[in-house]
């Protein structure tokens, strides 16, 4: 197993490209007014999607192992939300 240096990069609303290369997505802080989401993309196929409850509030995801991988790109799409996307 090949370890990496994890970085950080906060999305807003709307899609941002959190890396453009092949990458794995560790973790997520994401902070939500009600119903908010964030998907998570593989350029255009989506890998990981989040749908906040019915409250404002923030949570920590951790993604086990080694994470979700993503071949060609990191897109985070956040919709009524924002997000702390961490990948190596």
């Amino acid at each position: 197993m090949m370890q990496t240096d994890v970085k950080a990069t906060t999305c807003g609303a709307g899609a941002t490209t959190v890396f453009n290369g092949p990458a794995r997505v560790k973790g997520l802080t994401v902070s939500f007014a009600t119903g908010g989401t964030v998907v998570i993309a593989d350029s255009t196929k989506t890998l990981f999607t989040y749908t906040a409850p019915a409250v404002a509030g923030t949570i920590n995801i951790v993604i086990p192992g080694e994470g979700v991988k993503c071949d060609t790109s990191v897109i985070a799409t956040c919709t009524s939300a924002t997000a702390v996307v961490f990948y190596g």
